[in-house]
């Protein structure tokens, strides 16, 4: 009985189990099979939508489109669209707007310097879905263009994607994303430990912070370090600003992909993983191409 307890009240905490697609195994063996998602009952077959209500791009959601119809033009608009020159397409070999990928209403604000696209990857550590994408992910990376910068975006939903948010910025500002990332994942998707731990319905913070400590020192780090980025101000407004992109960029499920501030696709939008990575660079190469 405690046990099903326990599982309703993590339910409650984890609105957003990973995405709306299956993903394929990790391009990447991993010698332990994953057994748990964190937060999240293994029974759930569907992903739940977050609590908070992040309305999708306009005309873009479930592939849905504007009604152009509905909208008028004056002679001036008319004048001035007639007159500027169309976006280039040759680089999308075949993707359609609304099917594989969808264009925000207007252009998010971006952190990449200029002269480079970036590319986000919205995510979550209890989600299955990014952890069997993380290695293809990394490959990618690898052989991406220089002039193309992966951001990856922690959301924050709730408690619960708060606190696991909280363990990348302490990564971020160790400077160890890069060695200890997909470590993260596996502590709770193949070693079956999550971090962000329950009691009494709610995040019990000291536990958490506890089992993030044990995590970072058994790592090499020194508890000293790990506090000094833990929970800070510095931590807290990346948090912030985490929640603001999250509800910014739409990102209602995990994981996500957004390029440069424009166009939004998924696993299941794009017809699978190793799509994913090349609608990617499409949307990538037409945005330099438009710059």
């Amino acid at each position: 009985m405690t046990k099903v307890l326990f599982c309703a009240l993590a339910a409650m905490f984890a609105f957003a189990a990973c995405g709306k697609e299956t993903a394929p195994a990790p391009a990447a063996a991993v010698e332990e099979k994953p057994v748990a998602t964190q937060s999240v009952p293994q029974s759930a077959a569907e992903p739940r939508e977050p609590v908070n209500e992040l309305t999708p791009p306009a005309g873009s959601a479930d592939g849905e489109t504007v009604d152009v119809s509905a909208s008028t033009t004056t002679a001036v608009a008319a004048a001035v669209a007639s007159n500027t020159p169309a976006p280039p397409v040759g680089e999308l070999k075949g993707w359609k707007a609304g099917t594989h990928f969808t264009e925000y209403a207007a252009a998010q604000r971006v952190a990449a310097p200029p002269g480079q696209i970036e590319v986000t990857e919205a995510f979550w550590y209890g989600c299955g879905v990014c952890y069997s994408l993380e290695p293809q992910l990394e490959a990618w990376e690898k052989t991406k263009p220089a002039w193309v910068r992966l951001r990856r975006a922690p959301v924050v939903w709730n408690e619960v994607t708060r606190e696991d948010a909280r363990l990348y910025f302490t990564l971020e500002g160790l400077g160890l994303v890069g060695k200890l990332h997909a470590e993260v994942f596996r502590q709770i998707h193949v070693r079956n430990k999550p971090f962000t731990q329950l009691r009494g319905g709610t995040v019990d913070l000291a536990a958490t912070e506890k089992a993030a400590r044990d995590f970072f020192t058994a790592n090499g780090v020194s508890a000293e370090d790990f506090a000094k980025h833990y929970r800070t101000f510095s931590t807290e407004n990346k948090l912030r600003q985490a929640a603001t992109l999250t509800r910014d960029y739409a990102f209602v499920h995990t994981p996500m992909i957004a390029v440069n501030g424009k166009y939004q696709t998924d696993i299941k939008m794009a017809g699978g993983a190793g799509e994913l990575f090349r609608l990617v660079n499409d949307l990538a190469a037409r945005e330099r191409g438009a710059n």
